[in-house]
């Protein structure tokens, strides 16, 4: 959900849920835990819709589990060589764009 608040700033929690596979109730009570832990800021500037946007804290924890993910994807991939890792590449762009 980061990503997502990161991507999309002042996204309504009905677009976030959207976005992350969960229901509209799943998606508020991540929002709120993650508010709780200071990772998120939720505002009502207009109307009833609640609009979510990143802390510093939660830029921060972002930016780390980027780098965690980074790391271990870098780890998985050093058993292939230079043409494998390009084989797969080619076929995870062929799944995405599928999606």
């Amino acid at each position: 959900m980061l990503r997502t608040v990161a991507n999309e700033p002042d996204s309504s929690t009905h677009s976030l849920a959207l976005a992350t596979g969960q229901s509209d109730q799943a998606a508020g009570a991540v929002a709120a835990r993650l508010e709780r832990r200071g990772l998120l800021q939720r505002h009502n500037p207009r109307g009833k819709a609640i609009l979510h946007r990143l802390t510093p804290a939660g830029h921060k924890m972002l930016s780390r589990c980027d780098k965690a993910v980074a790391a271990v994807v870098r780890g998985g991939l050093d058993g292939f060589t230079v043409q494998e890792v390009a084989t797969l590449r080619k076929h995870l762009r062929k799944f995405a764009n599928a999606l």
